[in-house]
């Protein structure tokens, strides 16, 4: 089997800078998604529809955690 060529440089390029910007998008589309869920947990134990521990049960992770990122992601 023959080696394989390397790409021509300016497609390089080209492809690194499509990969960054896709790689930015992807983590601002994380970041939105982390701050719209831990809101909506927020929402509902302030609203008084789940106490934490509830919430805890029901998203699989620790009170200690979950007051973390309640902390974190509070937007008043």
């Amino acid at each position: 089997m023959a080696p394989k060529k390397s790409p021509h440089p300016d497609s390089v390029a080209a492809a690194q800078q499509r990969l960054a910007a896709a790689k930015t998008r992807r983590d601002e589309t994380k970041t939105q998604a982390d701050c719209d869920f831990w809101n909506e947990v927020a929402a509902a134990i302030d609203g008084g529809e789940l106490l934490q521990a509830q919430a805890c049960e029901a998203i699989g992770y620790g009170r200690e955690y979950v007051r973390r990122q309640l902390l974190e992601h509070k937007t008043d």
